[in-house]
């Protein structure tokens, strides 16, 4: 029995030796020891096609919250047909907020016999609407628009872009060319030849526009004048790593 376990143990040493032996020739094989890496970047800039922003319909009343409630939705309501026949989709309206807040009412107190709690006085009603415009076009439009239409604030106002792939691309293309040639002067510098490609690793970002508040008192001031909205650019980086063998 002895010699058996001392077998044993004999070929699983062998074994491992074995794994461990062809393990390291494989890493060998798949990573060389010698590489360096180097980086290119290019600027990335696109015009904003579309813009976000929220307009808010807030309603006070008495303690009929039924009555504070009607007299709200009517007025979203006539702002997301306005929208809709401004061209902007059904998809690209969602509610974002509906809040029921009551307001109190507080009774003097002279503090020598104990203060009655605070009472109901009524209730306000702030229902908030997220819109997406894809035509930037009748943006100032539909700003003062929705303001007339019974909005009392507009706000949020954000500006991106739909699909930045071409742009992106051609950055991604200026990046690696500089990266290349970065490799190409650091190998004559360092008397050595540029190996096969190891890897390579993309870091990108951009940094949208934002512009600006609009905001008014929808039914209480008449809008003189449809605001100029600039939409802007959004800018970016892409930063390319490359990793290459060195060669003798």
């Amino acid at each position: 029995m002895q010699q058996i376990k001392t077998v044993v143990l004999v070929v699983l040493s062998l074994a491992a030796v074995g794994y461990v032996y062809q393990y390291g020739r494989s890493v060998n094989q798949t990573y060389p020891n010698r590489t360096f890496t180097v980086s290119g970047e290019a600027k990335m800039e696109t015009s904003t096609d579309i813009a976000t922003f929220t307009a808010s319909v807030v309603t006070e009343g008495g303690n009929n919250v039924a009555e504070i409630q009607q007299q709200n939705v009517d007025k979203m309501n006539v702002i997301n047909a306005f929208l809709k026949e401004q061209g902007v989709e059904k998809k690209d309206l969602k509610t974002s907020q509906y809040a029921l807040s009551p307001r109190y009412s507080y009774q003097n107190c002279d503090g020598r016999s104990a203060c009655p709690p605070p009472s109901i006085s009524g209730y306000t009603l702030t229902q908030t609407l997220t819109v997406k415009v894809r035509n930037l076009e009748p943006l100032g439009t539909i700003l003062s628009g929705i303001i007339e239409k019974g909005a009392n604030s507009v706000s949020g106002i954000s500006f991106a872009v739909d699909d930045d792939t071409d742009a992106r691309q051609k950055a991604r293309t200026e990046a690696i060319a500089k990266a290349q040639k970065e490799a190409r002067n650091i190998a004559r510098a360092g008397n050595f030849r540029v190996g096969k490609l190891i890897s390579i690793y993309e870091d990108s970002g951009v940094t949208p526009d934002y512009s600006m508040n609009y905001s008014g008192m929808g039914g209480a001031a008449e809008i003189k004048a449809t605001p100029t909205i600039e939409p802007g650019i959004q800018s970016g980086k892409v930063r390319i790593n490359l990793t290459y063998e060195i060669r003798n």
